[in-house]
């Protein structure tokens, strides 16, 4: 298991500063996020990070106009502590009564689906917001049936509870070796198995999705703005006409950015939420004529 950079940054003012140092250190290699009123802590795999990018961005962040202070701090965090700070701290995720997403030593809920998910470094620090968004997205979209894509998977949340929402076959896919693991694991926890129970892992970014010409009729996407952005034409590809795309992971100001993404191969709106200061959007990829 591979240690981790963790990067305390604190601005003054903090808005626009904080969103705009987020996609710069995605640029450098960090991957997780947790937001504050004060700042910003990422995190990245130690030996992922590009020194080199990283010191161009802190330099880039020093002069964004109408910024009065900039202070930030290094820590390298072994994977296992961090995982221990997690399990002692972490609290359930509870989606309205409808869902819950839980540690195994929390006690299960009493309604709703139940989704038993390991702490992990790959749970993504800061985005129970946008896990709760993209749940909150899926309890109300028609799963039973359906073929579904979990792209950015990190602990498997979301493809298990499409699963549990009766989806025929789902596919999760991420990058990072360590997401990948623990999407297994996640699966034994809940009673499933890779290759069998119409689940598959993949282990990759967009490239491993090639063969799913047009056989998805869901895309769930919890990532952030730059890799959406990139992998658009992947996921449209992917995507069955008629099908539809639920993407979180960025901040409302980013929306515009992904408006003309979702143009460019004639994708619809169809819903928005926000939830602290992320946002999440649901797609529609049009049937034509």
């Amino acid at each position: 298991m591979e240690d981790f950079l963790k990067l305390d940054l604190r601005f003054q003012p903090v808005l626009p500063a904080r969103e705009v140092a987020v996609v710069w250190l995605c640029d450098a290699g960090f991957d997780m996020f947790e937001s504050d009123e004060e700042g910003l802590v990422a995190y990245g795999n130690w030996g992922q990070v590009d020194r080199i990018v990283l010191a161009d961005v802190l330099e880039r962040i020093k002069e964004i106009e109408g910024l009065v202070r900039f202070e930030y701090t290094e820590e390298r965090v072994e994977a296992e502590n961090w995982n221990a700070q997690w399990e002692s701290a972490y609290e359930p995720i509870d989606v309205e009564g409808r869902a819950c997403m839980r540690a195994p030593f929390h006690t299960p809920p009493e309604k709703g689906l139940d989704l038993i998910i390991q702490p992990q470094m790959s749970f993504g620090t800061g985005h129970h917001p946008t896990t709760w968004m993209m749940l909150r997205h899926l309890l109300d979209l028609p799963c039973h049936g359906k073929a579904v894509l979990d792209m950015g998977c990190g602990t498997g949340v979301l493809a298990i509870a499409a699963h549990k929402l009766g989806a025929k076959q789902v596919w999760g896919v991420d990058i990072d070796e360590w997401s990948f693991q623990n999407t297994l694991s996640n699966l034994q926890l809940n009673g499933l198995e890779a290759g069998r129970d119409g689940m598959e892992v993949r282990w990759g970014g967009a490239e491993v999705i090639a063969d799913l010409d047009a056989s998805v009729d869901l895309i769930l996407a919890n990532i952030n703005r730059n890799v959406l952005t990139k992998d658009w034409p992947a996921y449209d590809r992917a995507l069955k006409p008629g099908g539809l795309a639920v993407m979180s992971g960025f901040f409302p100001e980013d929306i515009p950015i992904l408006q003309a993404s979702a143009q460019k191969v004639g994708w619809l709106e169809q819903v928005r939420l926000e939830r602290g200061e992320w946002a999440s959007v649901v797609w529609a990829k049009p049937v034509k004529p």
